[in-house]
């Protein structure tokens, strides 16, 4: 996001009270008719599945703004929920509506932002597609160290715990399924951990791989 749009997203949402939220505390849900721009924390849109199992559907980061389907009287069937402690700021979905049909550098960013977000949809799309768990995991890897990624002493580290239930839900594998990955990931000295919390040695290496692994299936 640009820094020029930032600014004005704050003078606009100042207005309406910085909000705190711990971790797992729902943020939005089907019920709320507001809009959440996010500034400090990572969120998690999911959905219950008929065996009542939670989907992960995406992560958002500061400064993500969800849901923009209420701007457009499309509704909403999606919790967020903190994965972190959070802040942030709620406005009526009217209201940024009005705002942002006066302020088109906002609109086109979230159009900019909306394509590129596609990309990695696709990505996930064509993992899921393939049937293959060991792609499937490190697609989503990959794509996490690029979005919430942090480089700290030579390994790239997350903000939040990274659950192997967590990309589960996000892969559509069974818990096990993903541990057997991960294995094979560590086996190959591509991602460790530290505690409970997994780190990446390299992202370019992770990547070499996922493309090696690709040609293979493909």
């Amino acid at each position: 996001m640009e820094a020029d749009v930032q600014k004005i997203l704050y003078s606009f949402f100042g207005k309406f009270g910085v909000k705190a939220f711990a971790k797992g505390e729902i943020i939005v849900s089907p019920k709320t008719n507001k809009i959440f721009f996010l500034t400090q924390g990572v969120v998690r849109m999911s959905v219950a599945s008929k065996k009542k199992r939670e989907i992960t559907l995406n992560i958002y980061k500061p400064h993500a703004l969800f849901t923009m389907s209420l701007v457009f009287d499309i509704g909403n069937h999606y919790l967020y929920e903190a994965l972190t402690e959070a802040q942030g700021y709620l406005a009526p979905a009217n209201v940024f509506r009005q705002f942002i049909n006066k302020n088109h550098a906002v609109l086109f960013d979230l159009i900019k932002r909306v394509y590129l977000g596609l990309d990695g949809y696709f990505t996930i799309i064509e993992a899921l597609l393939s049937g293959d768990a060991y792609y499937r995991i490190l697609t989503q890897l990959i794509i996490y160290a690029r979005r919430f990624g942090k480089l700290k002493q030579g390994i790239i580290t997350f903000d939040w715990h990274l659950t192997h239930e967590q990309l589960a839900s996000q892969t559509g594998l069974a818990r096990e399924s993903v541990t057997k990955e991960i294995k094979k990931l560590q086996d190959k000295n591509l991602l460790g951990y530290s505690g409970k919390r997994i780190f990446i040695y390299s992202l370019s290496e992770l990547e070499e791989e996922c493309f090696s692994h690709l040609s293979k299936i493909r």
